[in-house]
């Protein structure tokens, strides 16, 4: 193993026992660490309202001290009511329980008599079976041994006192704590602020800086958004389930409007109490389906169409990356966990895409694509994955011009399989998969591109009242474009990608198979009377395979016009033209636009030149003059 290596390893070992030691931290200190992440939440919920009140000319004392008391009122208001309801809702529990019963015995009732004759089939199956020889009772009845009964003493009244008033005390002291906790982080946010960054920042103000922006922004819009959309969830709720005849409404909307900040369960939590309700009070099925599908259509509605809407990629969180984090909060921090586990998980994503060290985490939990579209696309070819590498190339050109599409997604997924087969990385089988892949997603793409402009065509035609003209142009009229392919068939699978791009009702272009031979091309450029010729070249050696070319052609043609596509090539092309060394009238392009805009230019003069009457028969002259 090289130093290298060595150092790589155990870079990555202290990585893993670093969140090792976080971890425990986390767990051990969960008393200290649960108010005062419930504060930091709360602070950047609140500060944009405080900062509204400071614009306003409040000073920062009474800005904090009223969002303060906004903010605790509503959510003391809220607990209020919802106790009220329980209160209101416990002496009626016991009226509900005999519909209870008779929904129950009802539904059960299939299943108890399918489970009775299991039984009566399993009796007879038992009595059919011989029984075993008695066990040996030689042991008195006196000898048998005597049950044991454990009698508790009684409580004493400190014990009721602590279990009667213990989990209150806990309760009432963390709300203060948390209370005072925001305020003080409102009063002095930015001082903390500037403590945090020289703490953690360790001289890197600038990177340190915009880490805390973006946690805070993204953290802060998100607690909104999400306030926002559980009331908008819970107000529906509660109206709904009180014109169903539900009680106490008032306490479900308010319990769905908490519940909802669990991802993905807390809707279908807070739908199990007024579920249960409605079938204690109602004595058919209506009520119980309705309310069923209250809170069905609405879940779906929020998550499917508000919360895409309004959310957008605000937060970055990938689905799994919040479920997998909901289960981590939840083993560490219980119930608390789980209704922070969003907004903690946003911050971890965040510190992943700032610190380099981290970066995994931007990886795990992100919902950005790992790869590039091409790289996607090639990964995809790979595993032998034609149709989701073509819907990719599809879902791509709903967005962007097949230009683009060409130069950004096809051509360098076909670099990078020329590249990685002269590597020897890539066998023989399956590089071959992938070109004839290639192939046929080009050519689907051009059958498309000539269907779209046929129907663009009619289209103009309709516009100028005019039947279109469909018909094409002879050849002999239209300019002619020779694509050459350098070396291999991606040579090829490249100038059908110009091929496509360049073929208009004046201009009509020709692709040469791999197949010709070098010594072919020069009669082929001298066939189709080519006006311009393209050599086709992709990576590694394009350089070399092109000169090769460019050189014979250039010794039989000189005057005519060559464009030698150096496709996905990087660096400077003016180095590029010298080593191929054909002349000032070898163009060289690195993009398929680049090539469609020099190859135009290169045809503007032909296309604009006046066109030459036919010349007339001379035979046919004299024979008209001849006398009769």
């Amino acid at each position: 193993m090289n130093n290298s290596d060595h150092f790589a390893k155990s870079s990555w070992m202290l990585t893993l026992a670093s969140l090792a030691g976080v971890v425990a931290i986390l767990y051990l200190a969960k008393g200290v660490l649960i108010p005062l992440t419930l504060a930091v939440l709360l602070s950047f919920l609140l500060a944009p309202v405080c900062g509204w009140f400071e614009r306003r000319k409040v000073g920062r004392i009474p800005a904090v001290l009223v969002t303060a008391a906004l903010a605790f009122a509503l959510l003391g208001t809220g607990a209020w009511a919802a106790a009220v309801q329980m209160i209101d809702l416990a002496p009626r529990i016991p009226e509900y329980q005999k519909n209870i019963q008779t929904k129950l015995h009802s539904i059960n009732d299939y299943f108890s008599n399918a489970l009775s004759r299991v039984r009566r089939t399993a009796g007879d199956i038992g009595q059919s079976v011989p029984t075993s020889e008695p066990a040996d009772e030689s042991l008195g009845h006196e000898e048998r041994p005597q049950p044991v009964r454990v009698v508790l003493s009684p409580p004493s009244p400190l014990q009721v006192i602590g279990g009667t008033f213990g989990s209150m005390f806990i309760v009432m002291g963390s709300t203060g704590i948390v209370i005072v906790l925001v305020v003080f982080f409102l009063i002095r946010r930015e001082d903390l602020r500037d403590r945090f960054i020289r703490l953690i920042g360790g001289g890197q103000v600038t990177g340190t800086t915009q880490t805390l922006e973006d946690a805070a922004t993204r953290v802060s819009r998100f607690l909104l958004t999400q306030l926002v959309i559980n009331v908008s969830f819970g107000l529906p709720i509660a109206i709904g389930l009180y014109f169903i005849g539900v009680p106490n409404a008032i306490l479900w909307g308010i319990l769905a409007t908490v519940l909802r900040f669990i991802p993905y369960i807390g809707a279908w939590s807070a739908a199990a109490a007024p579920l249960g309700l409605s079938l204690a009070i109602s004595t058919g099925w209506l009520a119980p389906l309705l309310t069923l599908g209250l809170f069905v259509i609405l879940e779906l509605l929020v998550a499917n169409v508000v919360e895409p809407w309004i959310f957008g990629k605000n937060t970055g969180v990938s689905s799994a990356g919040i479920l997998v984090a909901a289960v981590f909060w939840t083993w560490l921090w219980g119930p608390i966990g789980l209704i922070v586990a969003t907004p903690l998980t946003v911050c971890l994503l965040v510190i992943g895409k700032h610190v380099p060290q981290l970066s995994f985490l931007d990886t795990l939990l992100g919902n950005e694509p790992v790869f590039g579209l091409k790289t996607r696309i090639y990964q995809r070819l790979l595993a032998g994955d034609q149709e989701e590498a073509a819907e990719l190339v599809l879902d791509d050109l709903e967005h962007r011009p097949l230009v683009e599409v060409y130069d950004t997604v096809l051509v360098p997924a076909l670099a990078l399989a020329e590249t990685h087969w002269h590597r020897g990385e890539l066998d023989e089988g399956r590089h071959k998969f992938i070109l004839q892949s290639l192939r046929a997603s080009i050519e689907e793409l051009g059958e498309r591109q000539q269907v779209m402009q046929t129907k663009a065509a009619a289209a103009e035609a309709a516009k100028a009242d005019a039947p279109p003209n469909l018909a094409p142009r002879p050849d002999a009229s239209r300019l002619s474009v020779l694509c050459l392919p350098a070396h291999d068939e991606a040579d090829e699978i490249a100038g059908m990608m110009l091929a496509q791009l360049m073929e208009t009702p004046e201009c009509l272009v020709h692709v040469v198979s791999v197949a010709a031979f070098v010594s072919e091309m020069g009669d082929l450029v001298k066939q189709h009377k080519a006006d311009v010729v393209c050599i086709s070249a992709t990576p590694p050696s394009a350089v070399m395979h092109a000169r090769h070319v460019c050189k014979r052609l250039r010794a039989r043609f000189p005057e005519v016009p060559l464009v030698v596509g150096l496709w996905n090539a990087r660096g400077d092309l003016t180095k590029a033209q010298e080593r191929i060394g054909c002349g000032a009238a070898a163009h060289v392009a690195s993009t398929l636009a680049t090539a469609q805009q020099q190859i135009r230019l290169l045809l503007q003069p032909l296309l604009l030149r006046p066109e030459q009457p036919p010349q007339p028969d001379l035979a046919q002259l004299r024979l008209a003059a001849a006398p009769v």
